[in-house]
This record gives C-alpha cells, structure tokens and sequence, in this order.
C-alpha cells in the first residue's frame, strides 16, 4: 500500500485539481454555513495517441478532436466539511488513424467523488473511468477502465486502498 504520506499523496491528487476550481467558485464560508456550486465546463479536446488494437493489430497512432464536458458539485460546509463531486464526457469525439485513415469515436465517462473535513481525516476518495475507442470493422476497438479509491479514517490510518486498471482489445466479432 506504500507509505501514509505517499496514499495521502495520492488520495489528493484529484482534488488538487479542483482547487482553483473552488477558490473561483465558494469563498470562505462563516461558521455552520453550507456552501453549494455546480460548475459547467467545456475544454476543447485535441490529442494523439497511440492505439495497438488498431491496423489489424499492428497498432497506429489515432488523432482525436472534440470537447470534454466536466459537471462539478461542490459543497463545503459544517458540520460535514467538503464534498467534491463530478463527472465528465466527451461530446462529438472523433479522428483519424495517421496510418490507415480510418475513423474513429472516442466516449469517455470520468466519476470523481471526495470527502473530507475540511482537509483533515476522515477523507475518502473514489474515481470511476471508463475510455472506448471504435473503430471500422473487427478488432480495431478498445476498453480502457480505471478504478480507485482510498479512505482514511479519523485517526490518520489508511483503512482502504486500491487501483484497478484494465487494457484491452476488444473481440473481432460481437
């Protein structure tokens, strides 16, 4: 499991991501105030990246374009603390093989949920992914999955911690 401060570490990854997102969203709050934001945001997505299922297998590298949409729910507040939720998806996703040019669509599902007090334990952090690529004719789909989670209790002790990923080329017939 590593070391308390390399989970923590991990464990804050996320939400450190979300910082500059809270501090545009929810001031400072008086005590025994709750604090509720929703966030809509689009990023405009334009990347590359290899994808071995792809060219009968040999592998091409895939260029994507599109928008990311994130939907964060923040709450921040006694007795409580903070509560950090979102989701995000890819809306029109698609590209081209460099190699082959053939098309493809992307979908992509991201679930973040984050609790704490007020940056101290008991924190618990859960991340859900999942990434599918779909392209032309047999064997040219994959399935990226990302799961993790962590929790701390009140004293400082990790009780629970695990990260699962799978890859894989999805079957040339359905």
């Amino acid at each position: 499991m590593g070391t308390p401060r390399a989970a923590r570490r991990r464990l804050m990854w996320p939400a450190l991501l979300l910082v500059p997102l809270l501090l545009l969203t929810v001031g400072p709050a008086p005590a025994q105030a709750v604090e509720t934001t929703t966030r809509i945001i689009r990023v405009p997505l334009d990347i590359t990246f290899f994808l071995p299922c792809a060219n009968g297998g040999a592998g091409e590298i895939i260029h994507l374009s599109g928008t990311i949409t994130s939907v964060y729910h923040v709450t921040i507040g006694e007795p409580s603390g903070s509560h950090i939720q979102s989701i995000e998806v890819q809306q029109h996703v698609s590209g081209v093989g460099e190699t082959t040019g053939d098309r493809y669509v992307s979908t992509f599902v991201n679930l973040f949920n984050y609790n704490d007090r007020f940056g101290e334990p008991p924190i618990s952090s859960t991340q859900e992914v999942v990434f599918r690529i779909t392209g032309p004719g047999p064997g040219n789909d994959a399935l990226l999955r990302i799961t993790n989670h962590s929790t701390i209790n009140a004293n400082g002790t990790i009780t629970v911690a695990f990260d699962t990923f799978t890859a894989e080329c999805l079957p040339t017939e359905p």
